[in-house]
């Protein structure tokens, strides 16, 4: 053999073994897929609510204000759960904490299955928040610290898929079992997946690295937990001070005053635990991570997407009902076809930034996903129930090119030590931002139908349409802001890049 063949042979032995080392592990695949199925079966659920909404206002006796805090407090608590995120990493073992998320899931769903009251309802849907709370980040920090390296977007892709194959499939499947049964058979259908992903995880998932000796700090979930809720609820105040004023109640300036005062200490409340973060030895989430103006672009453009996703969530089967005046199934349906697109092509978007890059698919799917919302606020309800599923499916095809592929991006750019925090905050301010979405559409909603009769009625159908119309423009604006913000920190990481070649 010559010295070419030896070398030959040598560099298709090192590609053969580069290749073997570069494969998916099956344990791998396996634990996203376990805590995968715990994050599916929450996000399931929450849309699943959205479609009964109209079922569970009449046999709760409550209005759209307060039913959907089940989807609010639900998200709140996700969000706030979330923000554990980095210290549970540090603190308890992969495994530990999956169990932990599996029993809060199906206790959850027991209580849900059992509530005799709206209050009951919403404890089971906090239960399972936690869950789902615990489980969503920690699917992703599987994935960064156990993916191969060339495989990160394709994975990250993978988990985005089981988080969107939830909406795709919670409409229909909310509105089959309310035309055919019980909507309690919700909670009955979702317990076996939850027992198979038990038994999935606790044989698949592996702990990779050490815990530490980290420390919860009381005083900082305080703080987070005082800005989340009182943001939320001063947004649902004001909404609630513009229904008054436009009835001509006398509550509605003293309705404002506390909704101004809720938001300062909000805002407050988050800059307290901004300062002590920075001076703490076991900070919930090390805000180092901000220190990367890229970054902090990134994080913005992609919070500001579940505002605009979980909101159509909410608003669109809820319009189709209560606008249009057709069942929850054909509600469900109608969304169906932009749902699962967007779960087929998560994965696909993941494996365009593993082969050409970031920039190119999140500026393609931002084009795709505005030509959507723009066809929704200029056509409305007048395109038909078909139009709005089109339109849908318009929006759905860029969201899930462009969204998964923002966070994996910005998530790459930080060491290895601050992953997770990066991670807890994206997905802390995704969970958060979902449930503030929720809460301006059902303002936009009602505030549109106070004063406008009854559920049934021509008249709080119209109602329904017209505050529907304001909200599409609302999320159409969100989006061209979060488009700019893309545009920033691709200019900036540009700028960046190009200094770093400069000589000297």
């Amino acid at each position: 053999m010559t010295h070419n063949d030896d070398t030959r042979h040598d560099s298709i032995s090192a590609t053969a073994e580069h290749r073997q080392a570069e494969r998916i592990p099956g344990r791998l695949l396996g634990s996203v897929i376990a805590t995968g199925v715990l994050t599916f079966i929450g996000i399931l659920t929450e849309t699943v609510m959205n479609v009964l909404f109209p079922e569970l206002m009449s046999e709760f006796s409550v209005g759209t204000s307060t039913v959907q805090w089940l989807t609010t407090g639900y998200l709140l608590v996700v969000s706030l759960t979330v923000t554990l995120s980095s210290y549970f990493k540090r603190r308890y073992t992969l495994r530990l904490q999956f169990i932990v998320a599996v029993t809060l899931c199906l206790l959850g769903a027991i209580v849900a299955l059992c509530a005799l009251n709206f209050p009951m309802l919403l404890i089971a849907r906090i239960l399972q928040g936690m869950g789902t709370g615990i489980a969503l980040p920690l699917m992703f920090n599987i994935i960064l610290e156990q993916s191969p390296r060339s495989k990160i977007g394709q994975l990250m892709g993978v988990g985005n898929l089981v988080c969107a194959c939830a909406p795709a499939l919670g409409p229909t499947f909310g509105g089959v079992v309310a035309s055919m049964a019980s909507w309690r058979w919700v909670f009955v259908l979702v317990i076996p997946f939850l027992l198979a992903a038990l038994a999935l995880g606790l044989k698949c998932i592996q702990q990779s690295e050490p815990t530490t000796e980290a420390r919860l700090s009381v005083l900082q979930l305080l703080c987070i937990a005082i800005a989340f809720v009182s943001i939320l609820f001063a947004i649902e105040q004001g909404g609630s001070a513009i229904s008054a004023l436009s009835t001509g109640d006398d509550a509605a300036v003293p309705t404002m005053v506390l909704a101004a005062v809720l938001l300062v200490v909000g805002i407050g409340a988050l800059f307290a635990f901004a300062r002590i973060s920075r001076r703490s030895f076991s900070p919930l989430i090390r805000l180092g991570v901000l220190t990367s103006v890229s970054f902090r672009w990134h994080l913005l453009s992609y919070v500001l997407f579940p505002f605009i996703t979980i909101g159509l969530g909410f608003l669109l089967p809820n319009l189709i009902q209560l606008g249009l005046g057709k069942s929850s199934l054909v509600a469900g349906i109608a969304v169906l076809p932009g749902a699962l697109l967007g779960a087929v092509m998560a994965p696909l978007g993941g494996m365009l930034l593993d082969r050409i890059g970031a920039a190119t698919p999140i500026l393609a799917g931002f084009v795709v996903a505005l030509l959507g919302l723009l066809m929704f606020s200029i056509f409305g309800v007048g395109a038909g129930l078909i139009g709005l599923s089109c339109f849908y499916f318009v929006y759905m095809l860029g969201f899930s090119t462009a969204y998964s592929n923002i966070m994996t991006d910005a998530l790459n750019e930080l060491p290895g030590e601050l992953k997770a925090d990066g991670n807890a905050l994206f997905s802390t301010l995704q969970q958060l931002m979902g449930a503030v979405g929720t809460t301006v559409m059902s303002v936009f909603v009602a505030v549109a139908q106070a004063g406008h009769g009854s559920a049934g009625s021509d008249e709080y159908a119209q109602a329904t349409i017209s505050g529907s119309r304001a909200a599409f423009v609302c999320v159409t604006v969100v989006l061209l802001i979060s488009a700019l913000a893309m545009l920033r920190a691709l200019a900036v990481r540009h700028a960046e890049a190009s200094h770093e070649r400069l000589p000297g």
